[in-house]
């Protein structure tokens, strides 16, 4: 069964999105995964060059869904827009633009993650894709960014 996490409250700005992008896909990559990440067309060059601007040990090996498609098979890291669909060989599916897309049920990921901003438009965006998400009877889980409790410096 596919497993569905919301990452909520993420920075609404570009800057701090693709921040969390970056991380997130460090991640991923350090464990493995083989993931397709879908972000609006506009966004795609710039978390290209932000991957690409990460420390040396912090290195995530990625190409865009434009790419040849042995480059892309060999590449754990996909970025693409939502009129690219998967063409397979993918565990992971992230997706950080608020559109529904249409294919998420037939690309057969184990793992999708919702990453929603914290913007009122993105939380409602976010909140239709949960209702159909439910329909597909997908096991859902939360990760809310604003419940995490920040210590106070010499608290």
């Amino acid at each position: 069964m596919t497993e569905v996490a919301f990452h909520l409250n993420v920075a609404a700005d570009p800057v701090g999105l693709r921040a969390y992008l970056c991380r997130l896909l460090a991640k991923a990559y350090a464990a493995r995964a083989r993931v397709w990440v879908v972000v609006q067309a506009q966004e795609q060059a710039a978390l290209d060059q932000a991957l690409w601007t990460l420390p040396a040990d912090d290195f995530v090996p990625h190409v865009g869904a434009g790419a040849p498609p042995l480059l892309r098979q060999r590449s754990p890291i996909v970025l693409a827009t939502p009129e690219d669909v998967p063409d397979g060989g993918r565990n992971v599916l992230v997706n950080a633009q608020p559109a529904w897309l249409p294919w998420v049920a037939t690309v057969g990921v184990s793992r999708i993650i919702e990453v929603v901003a914290s913007d009122e438009p993105a939380k409602a965006a976010a909140r239709q894709r949960w209702k159909r998400y439910q329909q597909q009877g997908w096991a859902l889980q939360v990760h809310d960014r604003a419940a995490r409790v920040v210590a106070e410096p010499g608290a």
